[in-house]
């Protein structure tokens, strides 16, 4: 008979792995965050005010809405030791509309927040956050939380599993569907695709990534959540709700908001059909009062916008001017 990890909660030393994941998955968010940031040229002190705002936000929020569906779970000893963040019980739905809420109003209402386009902002944050998800993941299988049903040894979904996964799989007298690390994989590929790629090249309008992070994480929660073993409706309802702001978002975005900012579309290619098939957009905020005019043989302004960008090719003297539009 297979060990059973059920309530086993794993350790490295008298820190438990869990919290050590929580950590990690912070660290990378905001390493995304301190890049995309700097690209920009925006304020690394405003960034440090941000983060200040948004970890702790994050955490109060994750928790309280966990205490929330204990206590309509009636699950008092849980509601008791609400403190124990290290023994789980995160929400993420929770941590990211508390702290997306305490960003916004900083934004929105101080002095400082105003100079940052809030458009970038909700672009640059909100996808960041799904390398932190992704590893996070990993403590709930080190807390042994976040599976699905039972699964048979003789199905594809154990074969492929590895010898350790498979083990600790093993709760409550059954394996279980590993739901933490299918999770893991579709938060790490949409981080890779949102973050380094379509915010990479600003392929999409500021503010569009943020809503499209919205409704796929919506997604995946919508899917997730009823092979869960003890799944929760409060979930389900805000998996929903994802679904529809997420959508509404990308619309605003992308299609009706009116779009306050020079652009340039720099070719990452000297052929020039290759250039109109792969290229780079910069969104500069209007407010800047940057001189937008780059003629067409006036290398050295190209070159700069592509050396900031930090982009090693560089434009020949007969390159087609950049298209430029407001």
């Amino acid at each position: 008979m297979p060990k059973d990890w059920s309530g086993i909660q794993l350790q490295v030393g008298k820190v438990y792995v869990y919290s050590l994941t929580m950590m990690l998955g912070m660290l990378c968010a905001i390493l995304t965050v301190w890049y995309f940031w700097r690209r920009e040229k925006y304020d690394l002190k405003q960034l440090s005010i941000l983060i200040f705002i948004a970890l702790p936000t994050a955490m109060i929020g994750a928790r309280t809405f966990f205490i929330i569906q204990q206590a309509i779970d009636k699950n008092w000893d849980t509601v008791k030791r609400f403190w124990a963040i290290w023994e789980g019980g995160l929400s993420i739905h929770g941590g990211v509309i508390f702290a997306t809420f305490s960003v916004i109003m900083y934004l929105r209402f101080s002095k400082e927040g105003k100079k940052i386009s809030f458009r970038k902002a909700f672009s640059i944050i909100l996808p960041a956050v799904l390398i932190g998800q992704a590893i996070g993941r990993w403590g709930n299988f080190a807390n042994h939380e976040i599976y699905g049903g039972i699964m048979s040894v003789d199905s594809f979904a154990f074969k492929i599993l590895t010898p350790t996964i498979r083990n600790h799989m093993f709760i409550g007298g059954h394996y279980r569907l590993p739901l933490f690390l299918y999770e893991f994989s579709a938060n790490l590929i949409a981080y890779i695709i949102i973050v380094w790629v379509l915010n990479f090249y600003n392929w999409l309008r500021p503010g569009t990534t943020g809503g499209i992070y919205i409704l796929y994480y919506g997604i995946i929660r919508a899917g997730m959540e009823p092979l869960r073993d003890g799944s929760y409706t409060i979930y389900k309802v805000i998996a929903s709700l994802y679904i529809i702001g997420g959508l509404t978002l990308i619309i605003l975005f992308e299609f009706i908001i009116k779009l306050n900012f020079n652009v340039f579309r720099i070719p990452l290619s000297k052929n020039e059909k290759l250039g109109k098939i792969f290229y780079f957009i910069v969104y500069e905020d209007k407010v800047k009062n940057i001189d937008v005019s780059i003629e067409e043989n006036d290398q050295p302004k190209k070159e700069s916008w592509i050396k900031r960008l930090k982009l090693k090719k560089k434009t020949n003297n007969n390159e087609s001017s950049l298209g430029v539009t407001s």
